[in-house]
């Protein structure tokens, strides 16, 4: 990333959360002095937000984009879709190279072991009939190259799995050579979360493993859908209703996919005036989705009538 300090100082902060978030002390002080640069006050920005958008992101990743929003200040019309924007490229970026280290580390894998087999016929051996030798030397290999796969990993991730097999009282230990890949190809928060649920259903899990990967997989999945909605309705609403979920009081979560349509029916103002009362309204709303659904339907009327009384208006005045 570029990093040519354009207003902003550098602190030697390492990164967090996310896939390895920036800092949340460096990211408010960068965002504040962002915020500040004269020519991104019209509109003016609000740190919140920004620090928001930013906040999942490598500490790299978030510099560029605040050094970017500052060297085009003059030109950009929009600052928040701006940083908006650069945000959901920075993301998919890291998620493709993530997904595309985990491939290369699986296709070496697969090419230790197809030529391990090759070895064993050159010898004469059956390479599907027990051979110690070829076998530990064909483990060696794919084993080292597992070992890479682990060491992406951060240490806050070994250290949640090392007390998992220690005092989770599971009734298999956590194998990372069969969860490491699957690890590795889901973004950190997700890892966290997962992990977290196996801490508190470990117990009764048969297969801690086999558990692991199916949630992985489906977080992933998550993770895809949420990308989808993203494109959608902005980073900005999807994590306001991320937010409403976890913390708005809502007597039933409020579906991503459930609510893509109905904001993506509505300008990026009603999106706020209907996420707004859904939060003031949250503890009587006994399904936000149908509340979502009728209070978009309702703004688009509205607007179809406002439209059709401006076109009889101006028919009327035609006439005159």
């Amino acid at each position: 990333f570029i990093d040519q300090g354009r207003g902003i100082r550098h602190r030697g902060v390492t990164g967090g959360a996310g896939f390895g978030g920036a800092s949340p002390a460096w990211l408010v002080t960068a965002v504040h002095e962002t915020c500040r640069h004269p020519g991104l006050a019209h509109p003016p920005l609000d740190p919140d937000t920004v620090i928001m958008m930013l906040s999942d992101l490598p500490m790299g990743a978030a510099k560029f984009i605040l050094q970017r929003a500052q060297a085009k200040a003059d030109t950009i019309s929009d600052p928040i879709g701006f940083i908006e924007s650069k945000a959901g490229e920075q993301r998919e970026a890291l998620a493709k190279k993530q997904a595309k280290q985990v491939q290369k580390e699986a296709n070496i894998a697969a090419e230790a072991q197809r030529q391990a087999m090759s070895a064993a016929k050159k010898q004469g051996l059956n390479p599907f009939v027990h051979q110690p030798v070829l076998q530990d030397r064909s483990a060696a290999r794919v084993g080292g190259k597992q070992d890479k796969v682990v060491a992406q990993l951060p240490e806050h991730v070994h250290k949640r799995i090392q007390w998992l097999n220690q005092n989770g009282g599971l009734m298999q230990p956590v194998d990372m050579s069969r969860v490491s890949g699957a690890l590795v190809a889901t973004q950190q928060a997700s890892q966290v979360a997962v992990l977290a649920r196996l801490k508190e259903q470990g117990p009764g899990i048969e297969d801690p493993n086999a558990w692991l990967i199916k949630e992985l997989r489906s977080e992933r999945r998550q993770e895809q859908i949420r990308g989808g909605v993203v494109a959608a309705i902005g980073e900005v609403t999807v994590r306001r209703i991320e937010w409403l979920n976890t913390k708005g009081g809502l007597l039933q979560p409020l579906e991503l996919q459930v609510a893509r349509g109905p904001l993506q029916s509505v300008t990026p103002e009603a999106r706020d005036k209907v996420l707004k009362s859904l939060k003031e309204q949250a503890a009587a709303i006994a399904d936000p989705a149908v509340f979502l659904i009728n209070e978009c339907r309702r703004i688009r009327l509205e607007g179809l009538e406002t439209s059709a009384a401006q076109d009889d208006e101006e028919s009327s005045i035609d006439w005159q």
